[in-house]
């Protein structure tokens, strides 16, 4: 019988290379089916997928023959070295999982052998604990039959595999998260724009994109590199200005975050002012839940030092929101605002959602 050329270090080494730079589960496979070969020297090998019945849902395999739907018909029903594979959870090949005479009467070694193979080696890959596949080498007749130093080599590659494969699931879960993220965001009508503290754009959504043209972006864009210069410099989480956008002639209402669980990014939200001053008053949001308060006992025709009492402020707490209310909501003084919110039903601050709260 012919022997197998021993695996190399260099072999080893470039298996390990290849699979830490592979981030998705295609290309681990795909480095499995490149590199394997040089350290477990075989003429066939492939990688299992199996649900949690362990019942094979996905391959990827090089083979000299297309055998496998023979062992799958009645190979994989009848074959000792996967049976200790799924019972053990090491590695074990065909001359030490049976005895011989079992192992030539077994199904799988029929199936094998009609894709001219003799000897079958397995290993499992374990995943989070949970096994979750195999790791298949066959080796024909004019090749010698695995030894101990193989089954070391398969126990090595069968684990770094299983990390590979932890960390491909886990990226693939983070960008299917990510999709999934963006895909909700961009059905939202509200422009949201989310950046780094250098105020370089990482996302945005189709409202910001399709909305904010060149005068409104650079509008915006002014507005997002002052809120983070200011973020960087002091403890200030949060941002509010009233801008004049030229192209679409009408106020809008910058608001940056800083995000408290991201110390280097900032989401922005972009509030357009209506523009007739019989409409309603622009979306309450672009308050804080304290300025939404004020706004309303305004409304209730209170004044300043009645505010103050009812909300348990200074007067003069009363009259820096006010004058920040007004900012935001692109109006001259107290009537206009009690207009507004009138308009708008007379209940705006408290029907209105309060996601966001400065105080």
């Amino acid at each position: 019988m012919g022997a197998c050329p021993p695996s190399t270090q260099d072999g080893r080494d470039r298996f390990a290379s290849a699979l830490q730079s592979a981030l998705t589960m295609d290309e681990v496979q795909r480095a499995f089916l490149e590199a394997a070969g040089e350290v477990i020297p075989a003429r066939g090998f492939g990688l299992y997928k199996l649900d949690e019945q362990q019942r094979m849902i996905d391959f990827k395999a090089r083979v000299d023959v297309d055998f496998l739907d023979d062992y799958e018909d009645y190979g994989r029903a009848d074959d000792p070295v996967l049976d200790f594979v799924l019972r053990e959870h090491r590695p074990i090949d065909s001359s030490r999982a049976t005895s011989q005479s079992q192992w030539e009467s077994s199904g799988a070694r029929d199936a094998i052998g009609m894709g001219g193979y003799r000897h079958s080696m397995e290993a499992p890959v374990i995943v989070s604990g949970m096994l979750y596949g195999t790791i298949n080498f066959a080796r024909t007749d004019a090749e010698p039959g695995f030894a101990s130093a193989d089954l070391v080599s398969a126990r090595a590659v069968s684990e770094q595999l299983g990390l590979a494969t932890e960390r491909a699931l886990r990226y693939e879960r983070t960008g299917r998260r990510a999709s999934t993220l963006e895909d909700v965001l961009d059905r939202l009508p509200q422009a949201v724009v989310v950046t780094d503290l250098d105020a370089q754009v990482l996302f945005s959504n189709r409202a910001a994109r399709s909305r904010l043209g060149e005068s409104a972006g650079g509008v915006v864009q002014d507005s997002i590199t002052e809120a983070t210069a200011l973020f960087r410099s002091d403890s200030k989480r949060v941002y509010s200005r009233t801008r004049w956008d030229q192209h679409s002639q009408r106020t809008m209402i910058v608001k940056c975050f800083r995000l408290p669980d991201y110390d280097d990014a900032a989401m922005t939200l972009v509030f357009s002012c209506a523009r007739d001053e019989n409409a309603q008053l622009p979306v309450w949001n672009a308050l804080s839940k304290r300025e939404q308060e004020i706004a309303q006992l305004v409304s209730e025709g209170l004044t300043n030092k009645q505010i103050a009492a009812r909300a348990f402020v200074s007067e003069n707490t009363v009259k820096q929101h006010l004058k920040r209310v007004f900012s935001k909501t692109d109006v001259r003084n107290r009537a206009e605002l009690m207009q507004r919110i009138w308009a708008a039903g007379g209940r705006g601050a408290e029907s209105s959602d309060r996601t966001f709260d400065e105080d």
